[in-house]
């Protein structure tokens, strides 16, 4: 069987049976503290055979994860009317309340079995650095417009307060781990390890915390916690909430691998964006997630990008046999990934004439 991801790529798929792996060789663990030249060739390897690894000694405080868990699993237990108060519909920035099956990520299976809360890059949940830098055409906005590309648009719930807080706390300390590693994916890239640093004050960064409760592996046509995809972004820096083991990545062979929680990493993938701006120098990895186990699974990627009016266009240092994608604004190819799973059709082309002509004339990097 086959799959085709939204860029375009077609993969096969050998099996719809996970394999079961004891060493797990096939996702490599990266250690952060290890001297630079070799985090760099490992990340090489990673970034182009793999397209998904663990990152192990990150920096981010294991305090700091149990806290924002602790918060999102009151936040999810509360009741659905609660929550609906902070639905993504209620806001122009497709973020902040998803029920379950309310995201059809897979259009071959049913809706995706989870819960989330998701939020987008402000400025003002963003402690990691001082923002004394000019903000970019999109950060600016239009008062008279609310839109997907407007800092700002995110839904917080006066049921539960701290959920800003404790998502603020989280999120900076994954902005400076994400920023660490763009400049690594740089490196790797044969550019200066400073070319993405511009474009990452104001990141094109979605977070998101996802509730995925135990099911049946039962029937052909058992909805998945979320189906098969490639990410939208750069690349995502995941946090596997306890040990509840769930996500499955699609290895080279077409073969599924179960990737659970190591205690103490990260996983991080690459996401289509950066395969598209690396030319393919840079794999983007299809995954999905099946909770399978008869517990509650509590999961928080964090989607990594430019600032929303950088053009992506294959990178001069990936050019050889010519281009492969004409350039694309960041922030329209992220909305158009995020509502064609979200939004009905006629709202989506309402949308869609209001995000395009807010990126009429971007700045080109």
């Amino acid at each position: 069987m086959a799959f085709k991801s939204f860029s375009g790529r077609t993969y096969d798929i050998v099996s719809d049976k996970v394999k079961q792996s004891d060493s797990f060789d096939e996702i490599p663990i990266i250690d952060l503290r290890r001297p630079e030249d070799e985090v760099i060739d490992s990340l090489r390897d990673a970034c182009t055979r793999v397209g998904f690894f663990y990152i192990s000694n990150h920096g981010i405080p294991q305090a700091v994860i149990e806290q924002v868990l602790s918060t999102a699993e009151e936040f999810f237990a509360l009741e659905n009317a609660t929550k609906n108060q902070v639905h993504f519909k209620n806001g122009a920035g497709l973020c902040g309340y998803e029920g379950f099956q309310n995201v059809h990520t897979d259009e071959t299976r049913k809706p995706d079995l989870n819960e989330a809360f998701s939020w987008r890059y402000a400025p003002d949940i963003d402690r990691s650095i001082e923002h004394n830098s000019s903000p970019t055409k999109t950060q600016q906005g239009n008062d008279a417009v609310e839109s997907f590309l407007t800092s700002g648009q995110n839904l917080w719930p006066d049921a539960k307060p701290e959920m800003r807080r404790d998502i603020s706390e989280y999120y900076s300390h994954v902005l400076v781990l994400a920023r660490r590693l763009i400049r690594l994916f740089a490196s790797v890239l044969a550019l200066p390890e400073t070319h993405f640093d511009n474009m990452m004050q104001h990141p094109g960064s979605m977070g998101k915390i996802l509730h995925y409760p135990p099911q049946s592996a039962k029937g052909l046509d058992t909805p998945f916690g979320i189906g098969a995809h490639t990410d939208i972004e750069c690349f995502t820096i995941l946090c596997q909430g306890g040990d509840v083991p769930a996500l499955q990545v699609l290895n080279p062979k077409g073969e599924w691998i179960l990737a659970p929680p190591i205690k103490g990493t990260f996983v991080v993938n690459i996401g289509d964006m950066l395969t598209r701006w690396s030319n393919d120098t840079f794999r983007s990895t299809i995954h999905r997630v099946l909770n399978i186990t008869g517990r509650e699974r509590y999961s928080m990627p964090v989607f990594i990008g430019p600032s929303y009016d950088t053009i992506i266009k294959p990178l001069e240092t990936c050019l050889e046999g010519g281009p492969k994608y004409d350039p694309i604004s960041a922030g329209l190819y992220v909305w158009k990934r995020l509502a064609v799973s979200r939004l009905d059709k006629d709202e989506y082309e309402r949308q869609k004439i209001n995000i395009e002509s807010q990126l009429a004339a971007p700045t080109e990097v």
